[in-house]
């Protein structure tokens, strides 16, 4: 970690984006209450909500696309130049139709950024400290998730929406004046893709198949996102019925799932060195996640309901750096944008399946009999993958190569 804390460009890059993702949930907060008491209907709202999800379908894989094109330091400086545009236009905007493009289009940019972050950190970071990169990230991540909504929420009560939108603008400056500051001698010379659009595709598809313990990884991810999509939709209705007439018990869940990552993340590195493998902590660390998880949904206690939140976000913390150090430590340069795009793409349009698909269930049976499901897809999902996974070493050579 003193190493880690010696590196210039990280620490900028870090400030940067832990200012800047602290505006996020800011406006993460003040622009739904912001929609809501516009139009005054759930429905608009949930509209609003979904339609922000899809454009991870397709600009996660064009943020990569460019970001092997590209320098990726570039791409991000345009992206936070761009949000900072967009974010004032909510300043002005009273139309619905304007929300909906400016919604869009903001998390167009947040997924194309996201792709270039991915490419970028490897370029800065030695290979040996990529996991406590990460730890940092998901750490950082962590906490700005926990003061984020109560900052919003204070910022609404206290002042106005306008100020909520002209705060995230002025930390995506921030984030612009961080990454410019740095100084990243080799950026010319590294090799950039020419490949079109479509034969990205094909590459990145021979990449995963290549790579049995990486494709391993990156569909776990998907079944883990795909439950998680149930825990974000079932997790409200149940903080409701816990403790009937307190709303503060949903941020008080939240903040332990948070708080949980942030422990998860910071003992990574110890906790690698006593289990064997990525591939097998990664499956315990999921593993933990989705039992956790469970056994929530069936607390009759706030009090056991938070410490089993909090261990599932233990979980989720190991997983998600593991992950993505791996991602990073697999991926060649020239082709680690697209790597990144395509694995946001799917993230994302799977969280968003599991959220229609946990909606339509919680209308037919009982809430915990939803997570329960969920949580042993997830399970069985990790546990069939690990064993197939084991018994195919990864290809080496030839095609594969």
């Amino acid at each position: 970690m003193r190493a880690l804390l010696s590196n210039r460009n990280f620490l900028l890059l870090l400030v940067g984006q832990t200012v800047s993702s602290l505006g996020t949930w800011v406006n993460f907060v003040g622009l739904n209450l912001y929609v809501y008491d516009l139009f005054g209907s759930g429905t608009v709202l949930g509209a609003f909500l979904t339609a922000r999800m899809l454009p991870a379908i397709f600009f996660g894989p064009i943020g990569g696309m460019l970001s092997d094109r590209y320098p990726p330091r570039l791409v991000m400086i345009v992206c936070d130049a761009l949000r900072t545009i967009l974010v004032l236009g909510f300043v002005t905007t009273r139309s619905l139709w304007q929300f909906f493009i400016l919604g869009v289009a903001l998390s167009a940019i947040d997924k194309i950024f996201l792709a270039a972050s991915g490419a970028f950190v490897p370029s800065i970071v030695p290979r040996e400290g990529l996991l406590e990169a990460n730890a940092a990230s998901r750490m950082s991540h962590s906490i700005v998730s926990m003061i984020g909504p109560a900052v919003g929420g204070l910022l609404v009560s206290a002042c106005s929406y306008r100020w909520v939108f002209i705060l995230d603008a002025l930390t995506f400056v921030v984030s612009v004046g961080s990454l410019c500051l740095m100084i990243v001698p080799d950026e010319a010379t590294t090799p950039r893709s020419v490949m079109a659009p479509w034969e990205g595709i094909v590459v990145v598809a021979s990449f995963f198949r290549c790579r049995r313990a990486l494709a391993y990884l990156v569909v776990v991810r998907m079944i883990d996102a795909l439950g998680s999509g149930a825990y974000n939709t079932a997790m409200p209705v149940f903080s409701r019925s816990l403790v009937p007439g307190v709303s503060a018990v949903y941020g008080w869940l939240v903040g332990a799932w948070a708080l949980g990552e942030f422990v998860g993340a910071w003992a990574t590195r110890r906790v690698s060195r006593l289990c064997p493998g990525e591939s097998t902590l990664f499956a315990v660390a999921v593993t933990l996640m989705a039992c956790a998880m469970a056994g929530m949904f069936h607390c009759q206690t706030a009090s056991t309901a938070l410490v089993l939140v909090f261990l599932s976000g233990i979980g989720d913390g190991l997983s998600n750096v593991l992950f993505n150090t791996t991602l990073m430590n697999e991926s060649p340069a020239e082709l680690r944008g697209r790597v990144f795009g395509s694995t946001i793409a799917m993230l994302y349009t799977t969280v968003a399946i599991g959220m229609a698909l946990s909606g339509a269930f919680l209308d037919r049976i009982s809430l915990r009999l939803t997570t329960d499901i969920a949580s042993a897809f997830i399970v069985i999902g990790v546990a069939v993958g690990y064993a197939l996974m084991s018994k195919r070493p990864r290809t080496e050579g030839g095609s594969c190569g």
